[in-house]
């Protein structure tokens, strides 16, 4: 049942919110919950911010790449869920992405990156709403079914709370 209402906002994300316009604004906004992204962020916001605050949120955030990278991985080949493009028909695919579906790691790296800039940078919690929108992109895109992104959106959200106490 709950396969079923996955591929049910899974097809009404990808093709019935489908136009022009979202079809070129979602591969940029998933770009931001990329890891080249993310680690070009921490690298600049780490030498513009010399507080020794705001210089360890950008630390924290390079080490939540390197975490969140690990974690997805070993989710990844454990569940080895395959990717909407190979069991869905008559979807739209932007990007044809390798290996599984789930949990969707772009997800995990905007959340992770939206939580801990929240706890270092003050006024910045509205950063969740372009890590959801990196989310959403995901299944736009037809690369992840929700329940992906949602978890990976929760993965991040750990990741980055359990670094920041660790602090």
């Amino acid at each position: 049942m709950l396969a079923a209402i996955d591929t049910k906002i899974f097809y009404f994300i990808n093709k019935g919110l489908s136009c022009r316009a979202l079809d070129a604004v979602m591969p940029l906004v998933t770009f931001l919950g990329s890891g080249e992204f993310i680690f070009a962020l921490a690298i600049l916001l780490a030498i513009v911010f010399r507080k020794k605050e705001k210089a360890k949120g950008a630390v924290l955030m390079l080490a939540g790449l390197t975490v969140s990278y690990y974690v997805v991985t070993a989710i990844k080949d454990l569940v080895g869920r395959p990717r909407p493009f190979l069991n869905l028909t008559d979807i739209n695919v932007f990007i044809a992405e390798k290996g599984s579906s789930f949990p969707s790691g772009h997800a995990t790296l905007a959340f992770m990156a939206a939580f801990i800039l929240s706890r270092y940078f003050k006024n910045t919690s509205w950063l969740l709403i372009p890590a959801s929108l990196v989310a959403l992109s995901r299944v736009y895109l037809g690369a992840h079914y929700p329940i992906d992104v949602i978890v990976g959106s929760c993965i991040g959200l750990a990741v980055g709370y359990i670094l920041s106490k660790l602090v």
